[in-house]
Parts: C-alpha cells; sequence; structure tokens
C-alpha cells in the first residue's frame, strides 16, 4: 500500500491514548488497487467452474458498480492485512549525528534519536511496509539490536 498514516501523541499526558490515523486509501493508486480487487473478485466468482456453488455477492453489493461506488465500499468494509509499521522509522544519520530525513527516528541500532538508552525493536522501525509478511524483517532487526546492545 502507498497510504500512509500516522501515530500522534494526543497532548504532553504520557497517559494519554495517541491520536492514531490509518488513512487507508488515502491515495490514488491504493483506491484503484481496492476497485480492481472488487472487480476481480466478482470475476472469479462468475467463472464458470463455481457456478455449481451459487456464489451470491453479499458485500460490497452487486447494485454498486461505478468506480467512485466501490471505492466508497472499499473505505467503509475495507481493512488491511498489512501491519502498522513506520512510526519510529529508521533511517540514516549524518556525521554529527542528525537524522538525514525528519522521518528517521532510530539509527541501524535501533537507538532513539536524542534519547539515551531507549530503543525501538519491532515493526515500527521498518521505514517502509515490505511486499511480505513483516516476521522475518522484525526478526533480523531483533537480531540487529541485540547484538548492538551486546557489544
Amino acid at each position: 500500500p502507498s497510504s500512509r498514516g500516522h501515530v500522534r501523541l494526543a497532548n504532553s499526558d504520557p497517559l494519554a491514548y495517541p491520536k492514531i490515523s490509518c488513512n487507508y486509501l488515502s491515495t490514488d493508486t491504493d483506491r484503484q488497487i481496492a476497485v480492481r480487487g472488487l472487480r476481480m473478485t466478482r470475476q472469479i466468482m462468475a467463472a464458470p467452474s463455481l457456478a455449481r456453488y451459487c456464489p451470491e455477492e453479499l458485500l460490497p453489493g452487486p447494485h454498486l458498480v461505478t468506480d467512485e461506488d466501490l471505492q466508497n465500499a472499499a473505505r467503509e468494509l475495507g481493512t488491511t492485512i498489512f501491519h502498522p509499521v513506520g512510526t519510529c522509522a529508521m533511517g540514516a544519520f549524518d556525521a554529527q549525528g542528525i537524522p538525514r530525513s525528519a522521518a528517521t527516528v532510530l539509527d541501524t541500532d535501533c537507538r532513539v534519536y536524542r534519547v539515551a538508552g531507549l530503543r525501538v525493536v519491532d515493526a515500527s522501525a521498518m521505514p517502509t511496509i515490505t511486499s511480505g509478511n513483516t516476521n522475518a524483517p522484525v526478526m533480523l532487526i531483533a537480531e540487529r539490536a541485540a547484538r548492538a546492545i551486546l557489544a
């Protein structure tokens, strides 16, 4: 997905719940893919080999046919199988120890910028989502952080 959400502090109270905005389907690319996916699902379900099972579309509903209708349905019904990542993005730092990007919070050893003794070792360290499951990349991040801590 190319849509990007965010997690922000609600206020200075450390016990206050953060403000979370998923921003699902906020890019044209993601909206087009959602519509293509719905249309493809309909095409598959209309295949002669599935006719004996009498598939019936319940959601979003066969009455929704325009791209706009399907986009709205995807917004209302959709969720994600992707794991949230990037809320504490790892990135490069310059020679003075300053992040090269405003989005960078962690160095490559998972240390939080300007917070001594704190590391973040999970999927939030990934700057962007992987095209597959995040389990293996998180294990690699953890392995790297563990080696850095031991060193």
